[in-house]
């Protein structure tokens, strides 16, 4: 688990000399204890390393290749399908280990479903993601799913259908959405543990009511499964053998557990042998191999063996959330069973009712830390929703859509009535979950607050839950300052600059005393992915901003504009500065001490749409930032003409993205910029920032930052002092594990 935290993998040579030094560690009783830890070392460098031998050379990037392999994604898009390819062979070269790729593909030539075999013709690139901080880190998931490039398929007639035969699951998904069920997302969900259909409002939903755990199919599930397949087998075998006197002497009880296990490996295979059902599953088959050796373990030895055999057998799922909410849940679990221990013999209802509220509760409160950490709110209606939501779910919907799908098999007509039963029950559990939203007080909306702090909460919280030791109780209540201390309002003065990271396009924040203006928005895509959910929005709450006092569009292009209607949709604006109001060359605006100066456009009739952009610097009266849009050579040297000196500033965002179109040489010169960020996508078609640009840089004492390669880029100013500029990068500064960024 130290892998966690590794900034770069050890070398090749370092790693062999772990694994000898294991060996001969191993040799000497008195230490082994530190031979199993390098032995955990060096397995966790060696997978590593082996990633890296799975990358693709570079003469299979960036340009077009054929491919060859199986559809491993369920899909219900029809023309803009995006899917996991697993790769057999490029061009024509079989590969001795498949690839996985992550594909989209324009205007489909056939429904895509998986299982099929395929010859396509694919523009790939190195697994790469959006880098900011506090956004979704695709390029880790990518990592922790083994998906080892993305791209895109080319349009060609040559692209062919080699095998049609689709999977079970993807012919079961089409049954369900052709029985065109209100809820059928939702009914999918918990079926086939299918969420592509899932919209923002629904995840927004299951996020703010604490029952995300429940759409995806899990241990819990799992559980349920297993504990209804034994029953079932052990009363359908008990009529076998007592028919048979020849069977008398089976043991009942081994047989039903055994075959437990197939049924529940049938049930992980219909939810696609998703990691949360696959680490319920293992666990699963140690504890029925401990049973029928008759072997007793502690349960903490059961947990740890079932963390080292996952490991092994799925260690990139290490660096996944999914792996550390799940064990998190049943490292609380346990600790609720050891701390209050049921002294009831037997089944009964009250206690088992008693049992589940207590786990329900400790669920919630030891949760609420690594929750708040990681989504940025608490939600009070948790535990009250789950104490409905999870019997509801796992004791009636569960159980309704596993008979309902085996029906759908078999007997359409039966498998239709009852998800039509399953669909009612589901509008008036949504209609109850959608009111509870209204509760003002329900979900708090949080700030960024440290690992560090919110790790202290946790300890404080275990801490009350133990039984009583001496004296020492109230002083754990110290532990809660740091995360109250965020309540607390900040008198400091100071300004900062965020450059995000939002692809091909522009958004830079400027924030002050907790108040912030937005210059562009970024773009949006016609799949819906837009840079307001993906990157601003989750900042801005990060940071505690419930509203902008401007959003400033440079111009309309999409990769400047294009997320602004998703941006007001979900947060409150001040004022939209455009070239059509307020953005003139010679006006100002003063905002928390700050001089919003706007140098350009003169007219933006008179130019085209780069050309009108608005060019704003932002100047506390000491430091200053140049912002220029797209504006090119030409309009650069009209401002160097206008403006004279005035145009220093000591950061610059690099004019239309890095394009040799711009950023001429006079216009660096007059600017002298100590730091130079350049806005682009990864691999960009256009290039950019093109060799010229960056070869006219070379000769000015600037600093250069790439987004792509940086990820979002800070400047901390002291404002209206000398105090030098503090920058930090999210690549090297607030996310920097091998992992996070991987490959280099």
């Amino acid at each position: 688990m130290s892998s966690l935290y590794w900034i770069n993998l050890p070398s090749l040579t370092i790693t062999l000399c772990l694994f000898f030094f294991t060996i001969i560690s191993l040799l000497y009783r008195k230490t082994r204890t530190a031979a199993f830890a390098f032995v955990g070392f060096s397995w966790m460098a060696s997978v590593g390393h082996w990633q890296y031998s799975l990358q693709l050379p570079l003469t299979q990037i960036q340009q077009a290749v054929w491919v060859e392999g199986r559809i491993e994604s369920l899909n219900h898009e029809t023309t803009h399908p995006r899917f996991n390819l697993s790769i057999e062979q490029i061009e024509t070269r079989p590969l001795s280990v498949k690839r996985l790729i992550r594909v989209s593909w324009n205007n489909a030539l056939w429904p895509i479903k998986q299982g099929q075999q395929v010859r396509l013709l694919v523009k790939l690139k190195p697994p790469h993601g959006l880098a900011n901080e506090a956004g979704f880190n695709y390029q880790q998931w990518l990592f922790s799913e083994n998906i080892t490039a993305t791209g895109y398929v080319k349009t060609n007639t040559l692209n062919q259908l080699l095998d049609n035969n689709i999977s079970f699951r993807q012919q079961a998904l089409e049954r369900l959405m052709q029985l065109k069920l209100h809820n059928e997302r939702w009914i999918i969900a918990l079926t086939l543990g299918y969420r592509g259909l899932l919209q923002t409002e629904d995840w927004s939903l299951v996020q703010s009511t604490g029952i995300a755990h429940l759409i995806a199919i899990s241990g819990l599930h799992l559980a349920l499964v297993a504990t209804m397949s034994y029953f079932i087998l052990a009363w359908l075998m008990g009529l076998i053998i007592s028919r048979f006197y020849q069977l008398h002497g089976l043991n009942l009880h081994k047989l039903a557990i055994v075959a437990t296990l197939f049924t529940t490996y049938a049930y992980a295979a219909l939810a696609g042998f998703g990691l949360p059902t696959l680490r319920a599953w293992l666990s699963l088959l140690l504890l029925v191999c401990l049973f029928l050796a008759n072997l007793s373990v502690t349960l903490r030895r059961v947990l740890l063996i079932c963390l080292l055999c996952f490991i092994v057998l799925f260690p990139l799922s290490l660096f996944g959330l999914s792996f550390w909410l799940s064990y998190s849940a049943v490292a609380i679990i346990i600790f609720v069973s050891w701390r209050w221990p049921s002294q009831a013999r037997g089944f009964n209802l009250l206690t088992s009712f008693k049992l589940m509220l207590r786990i329900q509760l400790a669920l919630s409160l030891l949760m609420l830390p690594i929750i708040a950490w990681q989504f940025g709110y608490v939600s009070l209606l948790s535990p009250l929703v789950n104490l409905v939501a999870v019997p509801f779910v796992t004791l009636l919907l569960v159980p309704l859509c596993l008979l309902a799908i085996m029906c759908l098999v078999y007997w359409q007509s039966a498998g239709s009535l009852l998800f039509g039963w399953v669909d009612q029950l589901l509008n008036v559990a949504l209609h109850y979950l959608q009111q509870t939203l209204s509760l003002s007080w329900g979900v708090w909306q949080l700030p960024a607050i440290p690992l560090g702090a919110w790790v202290m909460f946790l300890l404080a919280l275990v801490g009350l839950l133990l039984p009583h030791v001496g004296k020492t109780k109230p002083y754990l209540f110290l532990l809660f300052m740091p995360v109250l201390s965020f309540a607390l309002t900040s008198n400091n003065t100071d300004w900062q600059i965020d450059v995000l990271d939002v692809g091909q396009g522009t958004a830079v924040v400027v924030s002050k005393q907790g108040r912030a203006l937005l210059y562009d928005v970024g773009p949006a895509y016609p799949s819906g992915f837009n840079m307001a959910d993906s990157v601003i929005l989750p900042l801005l709450k990060a940071r505690g901003i419930k509203h902008l006092d401007y959003v400033v569009i440079s111009h309309w292009d999409n990769d400047h504009s294009g997320s602004l209607p998703v941006l007001q949709k979900h947060m409150s604006i001040g004022q939209i500065i455009t070239t059509d109001k307020l953005c003139r060359r010679d006006q100002s605006i003063k905002w928390q001490g700050l001089s919003l100066n706007m140098l350009w456009p003169d007219d933006p009739v008179l130019h085209n749409d780069n050309n009108s952009s608005c060019v704003m610097q932002i100047s506390d009266g000491v430091h200053s930032a140049l912002l220029p849009g797209d504006i090119d050579a030409r309009i650069e040297r009209g401002l160097v003409q206008y403006w004279g000196d005035r145009l220093k500033s000591d950061i610059l965002i690099a004019s239309h993205h890095g394009s040799n179109t711009s950023s001429s040489g006079l216009f660096i010169q007059q600017v002298s910029a100590d730091y130079v960020v350049f806005t682009q996508g990864f691999m960009n078609r256009w290039q950019f920032p093109r060799q010229e640009v960056l070869a006219r840089f070379a000769h000015s004492p600037a600093t250069l930052y790439t987004s792509a390669d940086a990820g979002q880029v800070s400047f901390k100013l002291v404002y209206q002092s000398n105090a030098v500029i503090e920058v930090s990068t999210f690549r090297q500064d607030y996310y920097p594990y091998w992992y996070s960024n991987f490959p280099e």
